[in-house]
């Protein structure tokens, strides 16, 4: 079954003047085989009838399955920062990395765009046409009901605009996520993705995430950047639990909060001694010294 909008493994079946036609490897039964051409163009010498390769698929202005090598900015069922190449009377066409521009129709639209400006889209497919396009009205599609998510599982995050208390967040395409300003300690761009992890999940739905882990698990993971840290400058770093924030980061990469707790285990555990605005690595008396 060829799925359109998305990456498909499909065998080269036979070759015509045009370019290869690919059809799937595993078909269910002969109503479903189906075969889609690849432009020649995209053929390469290691291409062989019989052989398998991965490529996108979607559908050409005369309603026609196409195969493309080319990577597009997003596939079906994400959201992406993409650029207006142009507006007609029936809406607007996006860059999304192919020959091919995307489709945004004009009831797709929650404002008017502009041409040679960026926009947040969502990527779908119509299931009428088979036909890609994309919307802006994002809360078709992005929403914050049946969340299978818990605290600090690891997760995708593309940045999008700045509120009051931080940065609106996309959630492996899925969810709405919050990220506090006060837990940023990097530049981070508008239409980039980060990893990020899941802070708080509330009763209303709305999500809290973060950029590092968060608790125990946290401090753990960051003790090993300390204790590498402090070997990389020969055992002492001029840090405290007075440092600034951004001091710490800075040296770091870590909050100032999992630098405390990170502190608190590797004092404990006798790995470390601790001086005004000093931190010492004690050396291990278990490692033996070459003669």
């Amino acid at each position: 079954m060829l799925h359109f909008g998305k990456f498909n493994t499909l065998k080269i079946s036979r070759r015509s003047e045009n370019g290869y036609y690919l059809a799937d490897p595993n078909p269910k039964g002969e109503e479903e085989v189906e075969e889609v051409l690849l432009p020649k163009k995209f053929i390469i010498s290691e291409m062989k009838e019989g052989k398998e390769v991965e490529v996108f698929l979607y559908k050409d202005s005369e309603d026609r399955p196409v195969a493309t090598t080319q990577k597009p900015l997003a596939k079906v069922g994400e959201a992406a920062y993409l650029l207006v190449k142009e507006v007609s009377g029936i809406g607007a066409f996006l860059d999304w990395g192919l020959d091919k521009d995307l489709f945004l129709p004009f009831r797709e639209q929650a404002q008017h765009v502009d041409v040679d400006k960026y926009y947040l889209v969502f990527v779908y497919l119509d299931k009428a046409s088979k036909r890609v396009a994309a919307t802006t009205n994002l809360n078709k599609f992005i929403k914050n009901r049946d969340v299978e998510l818990k605290q600090n599982d690891e997760v995708d995050l593309l940045i999008t605009y700045e509120n009051e208390v931080g940065i609106r967040v996309i959630i492996n395409n899925r969810h709405w996520g919050i990220l506090f300003k006060n837990e940023i300690f990097k530049p981070i761009e508008k239409g980039t993705h980060v990893t990020g992890y899941v802070k708080k999940i509330r009763e209303d739905g709305k999500i809290d995430v973060a950029l590092q882990r968060q608790g125990i698990a946290a401090a753990k993971d960051v003790t090993q950047v300390l204790l590498d840290k402090l070997k990389e400058h020969k055992g002492f770093l001029q840090l405290s639990d007075i440092s600034p924030p951004e001091v710490i980061h800075q040296v770091l990469g870590i909050s100032k909060k999992n630098f405390k707790k990170a502190v608190g285990i590797l004092y404990k555990e006798g790995k470390i001694d601790l001086k005004e605005n000093l931190i010492r690595l004690i050396p291990d008396k278990t490692k033996k010294t070459g003669n």
